[in-house]
């Protein structure tokens, strides 16, 4: 019998790209799952999810019954640019989801309950490779500051509730920049890979990238994103934030010549727009508590997983797509 055999889990979100992950790697090892989503940009359906608004604290509610563990990933998300032209929404939005799905889930007396934050809380001149205590001071990184904001109250909520309601676990957990297949790839919206590899695999020439390309991150894979989330759930045991991600850096640039390497198009033109946004300078994360309450940090190769998503983004484009 596994932790989680037979477990009522509900994930929040579970029809979104990270969501989706979890509910697999979850039901493979015989969780019995529930998926809330409003389906807004959850692309992935399944039998019996509940399809209602979680801002709305009855149908959080609905939602929460009877389920002993709640990951929450549902969250309004964007890249930089829909995120620094619409601060106050990504704040709203996040503000009001968080709190009414931890209502409802203490009034349905969860057991465990699961926060996914976000490693845009940390401010801008954050120490690289940035330890959880970085989170404690100074305003998130401008260009996300809104959504920042939002997840930085959402972790001391979670924080206040474990101390006030002694029967429910919390768990704080700060993914790093994930990727992977069932993103999202409208250059609206989306993160940086799926917006680079949907430029790429345009006809336009040449590829615009915003900033200078020396900015690095540490991109998770969403697969690993989903297994250390399980494996953060069975092993913390107070709300103390933990690092999901690693401190393998590469730049944008680089990222930028492994996706033209992988689509065979190494000679390329690609142009640095330095009077746009780039966000960070570096982001990176400390994995040391991570490696203390788990033994384990992602383990998936960037350029695998690059491949896989640039097949899937081709395939979606295509007329057959």
């Amino acid at each position: 019998m596994g932790f989680w055999t037979r477990r009522k889990v509900l994930v929040t979100g579970g029809a979104g790209f990270v969501g989706s992950h979890l509910v697999d790697l979850l039901n493979s090892q015989g969780a019995e799952v529930r998926v809330a989503d409003n389906l807004s940009r959850g692309r992935r359906v399944l039998p019996g999810t509940l399809t209602g608004d979680l801002r709305d604290l009855e149908q959080a509610l609905i939602a929460a019954q009877r389920q002993e563990v709640v990951f929450h990933l549902a969250a309004r998300v964007a890249g930089i640019q829909y995120n620094r032209t619409h601060q106050r929404t990504m704040w709203a939005d996040n503000v009001r989801i968080n709190s009414t799905v931890l209502e409802a889930a203490l009034m349905a007396g969860v057991e465990k309950y699961i926060f996914t934050s976000t490693a845009c809380i940390y401010p801008h001149d954050a120490a690289v490779p940035t330890p959880e205590a970085e989170g404690n001071r100074g305003a998130p990184e401008p260009t996300n500051l809104g959504y920042g904001w939002a997840k930085r109250l959402g972790e001391q909520e979670a924080q206040w509730a474990s101390q006030e309601h002694k029967s429910m676990q919390m768990v704080v957990v700060r993914p790093f920049n994930a990727y992977g297949c069932r993103d999202y790839d409208d250059l609206a919206t989306s993160h940086v890979i799926p917006a680079l590899i949907r430029k790429v695999l345009a006809d336009d020439e040449p590829v615009t990238v915003w900033g200078s390309g020396k900015q690095t991150r540490a991109f998770l894979h969403v697969k690993d994103f989903a297994e250390g989330l399980m494996r953060i759930a069975e092993s913390a045991t107070d709300s103390a934030p933990i690092n999901l991600g690693h401190d393998n850096e590469v730049s944008i640039k680089e990222l930028m010549e492994m996706i033209l390497e992988i689509t065979g198009q190494p000679t390329r033109e690609v142009v640095y727009d330095t009077d746009m946004p780039e966000g960070y300078p570096r982001r990176a994360a400390d994995t040391t508590r991570l490696r203390e309450v788990t033994g384990w940090v992602p383990h998936t190769k960037l350029f695998y997983g690059l491949s896989e998503v640039i097949d899937e983004i081709a395939a979606r484009r295509s007329p057959r797509g």
